[in-house]
């Protein structure tokens, strides 16, 4: 079976997506030393729906163990699809490339240290059954300040008259990411990594795997 041609906005939606996860990590280099790094710091938002959303993420980059690296780069993107949906018909194999609002701040290390530690402490919940609703928003929040040690991810909907510790971190950290990115230089000479992933059947042993740890508790 063929597979399905997708449409224009269905390619343009899936590559608004990939931007809003992000880079693994990012660097720049400007009249300054070199900033950034990994991704250490990310929180994302999806209002509308699956198939007509908004979307907009702040993130921020840094190397808390390189001095190499002082200061931190925070990336913003936002992308709404009713400002990009097309009639399907007329489609042609040729479209003009879509641009995506984008941007980025150099901002000191210690900042995005503050942030990290807002959350620090906090006891959430695992619930792995989504709600109904798919009008309501949904956060994503992850944190990854060492990749051996130190990782959290979480993405949950928010219903309205639920507040929790978690979320009003969230919004305080959302907000004085804002702030950063209106306070501080923008900066244009960024070089972005994404991660890519290439499974193929022929690199693995599929008959050579044996259980190796046991956990004593």
């Amino acid at each position: 079976m063929l597979p399905t041609r997708r449409s224009f906005y269905e390619r343009e939606r899936a590559t608004a997506y990939n931007l809003w996860r992000g880079p693994r990590s990012l660097n720049s280099q400007g009249d300054r030393e070199f900033c950034g790094g990994p991704c250490v710091l990310r929180l994302a938002l999806r209002q509308g729906t699956s198939s007509k959303p908004q979307i907009e993420a702040r993130a921020a980059y840094a190397s808390f163990y390189s001095e190499e690296l002082p200061d931190a780069i925070v990336r913003a993107m936002s992308w709404e699809s009713k400002s990009m949906i097309r009639n399907s018909r007329g489609e042609t194999l040729e479209h003009p490339p879509f641009t995506i609002p984008a941007k980025f701040v150099r901002i000191p290390i210690g900042t995005v240290q503050q942030w990290v530690k807002k959350f620090d402490g906090i006891q959430t919940t695992l619930q792995l059954t989504p709600q109904e609703a798919d009008t309501l928003p949904i956060c994503s929040l992850r944190i990854e300040t060492n990749s051996v040690y130190n990782a959290f991810e979480k993405v949950w909907q928010v219903s309205p008259g639920e507040p929790s510790e978690l979320l009003r971190a969230w919004l305080e950290v959302w907000h004085d990411m804002g702030i950063a990115l209106q306070t501080h230089r923008a900066i244009m000479d960024v070089e972005e990594s994404f991660p890519c992933v290439e499974g193929r059947p022929e690199v693995y042993d599929l008959q050579g795997y044996q259980p190796l740890l046991t956990l004593a508790v």
